[in-house]
């Protein structure tokens, strides 16, 4: 494929990727922040809006599973169309009725996973297709980029989550609907090259030699997800409300401030990456940022909490784009819409299974349990998947001398 601009490193495939993503994950970021409180406002409980939100992270994993056997055999065009065109339903739903059916069924059929990042099959599809959109040796460039404007669209959108007070929720509903129309033009656009080479009907989604090394990336990203479940920024969030008596809008600038950070995080990984290695990279920069995360909860004071808690996110994300680009390196081009369906599918279901536990601590226990838990999960984790795979190396790094 010809590669044009951006510096000649991605192509026009890669483009409008990039630009789907910004446009998916502006509303995204404010139904993160609206979507419960809607719900509220409509009367649900407390307790029947935490199994509305878990209902919407479940099935987005349950779509992402099923993609993961599927989505090469009837195109991934097609279902990355598929799925923007249910956003649009979704969106047409919150729009369209306040009856307390609406919601629950949006957040089943359209895949904003609320309050959990995106993890869904948009996710899993376009970190298949973006390796072919790149040159090799700009793969992990390409996955960076990909999450600072995934972030940076999902914080601008946070930002509207304040127009409902002046304007109603209507005009948010319909930017949902409407971004899914665009998305269905957007990947409608998209060439046959980002679809896999043709393979025999009854290949199996995963080969044999990729099996052994997605069941144990999916593993052993089980653990680090599971760790993750127990810091979600509503729970730190909560966390710092109930530790030090901070109020909204303090709450608000300091999660600012971290998104912000977090979000320049993403290209400093790919300068990283280039120097020491992929898993290097997600090794040696989340370990510190897991010791940071504890300190947050020894912090005796809110201003050394927050600083502890940027510390840890300048380096905590770093991991994502070099984890991603890992991942799609070690494993065939045919496996890669499995291994990235599988592996997203199992961080999903065990993200969702941690913040009862960390709500529980917060009641009963100490309030630095949950911290001091996720990070002593993710510390884990992080010696494990070194010691299991510091000898499994993507092509690239293949020729140069480990250091």
């Amino acid at each position: 494929m010809g590669r044009t601009g951006f510096g000649n490193w991605i192509d026009r495939d890669g483009k409008l990727i990039l630009l789907e993503k910004s446009v998916r994950t502006v509303p995204y970021g404010f139904l993160g922040v609206i979507y419960g409180v809607y719900l509220a406002q409509l009367g649900f409980s407390a307790f029947a809006i935490g199994i509305v939100l878990t209902l919407t992270v479940l099935s987005s994993a349950f779509y992402t599973f099923i993609i993961s056997f599927v989505a090469d055999r009837i195109g991934r065009r097609r279902t990355l169309v598929f799925f923007a065109l249910t956003d649009f339903v979704a969106g047409t739903l919150l729009f369209v009725s306040t009856d307390w059916w609406a919601p629950v069924l949006a957040g089943i059929a359209g895949n904003m996973t609320v309050g959990a990042g995106e993890v869904g099959p948009f996710l899993s599809l376009e970190q298949a297709i973006l390796p072919r959109t790149a040159r090799a040796d700009r793969r992990t460039l390409a996955f960076s980029v990909y999450n600072l404007v995934g972030y940076g669209a999902s914080s601008a959108g946070a930002l509207l989550a304040g127009l409902p007070r002046y304007v109603g929720y209507p005009p948010l509903f319909l930017a949902y609907m409407i971004s899914g129309l665009i998305g269905a033009v957007l990947y409608s656009s998209l060439s046959g090259g980002v679809e896999p080479e043709s393979r025999p009907a009854r290949r199996p989604a995963l080969s044999p030699r990729s099996r052994p090394t997605i069941a144990k990336l999916s593993a052993l990203f089980a653990v680090d997800a599971f760790g993750g479940g127990f810091i979600g920024q509503s729970i730190l969030s909560y966390y710092f409300f109930l530790r030090f008596g901070l109020d909204l809008a303090t709450l608000g600038a300091i999660f600012f401030a971290t998104q912000l950070v977090t979000a320049l995080s993403f290209l400093v990984s790919e300068r990283i990456a280039r120097r020491i290695g992929l898993l290097r990279t997600m090794v040696f920069t989340h370990m510190p940022s897991n010791v940071f995360l504890i300190g947050v909860a020894f912090a005796s004071t809110p201003l050394t909490a927050v600083f502890f808690l940027l510390c840890r996110q300048s380096l905590s994300q770093m991991d994502v784009p070099a984890r991603q680009s890992y991942v799609m390196a070690i494993v065939d081009e045919s496996d890669r819409t499995a291994a990235a369906g599988l592996t997203s599918t199992t961080r999903t279901v065990t993200s969702s299974i941690s913040p009862s536990l960390a709500g529980y601590a917060l009641a009963n226990l100490w309030l630095g349990v949950p911290l001091v838990a996720a990070g002593i999960l993710k510390l884990a984790y992080d010696a494990l998947i070194y010691k299991e795979f510091r000898q499994v190396r993507p092509p690239e790094e293949r020729a140069v001398s480990p250091k």
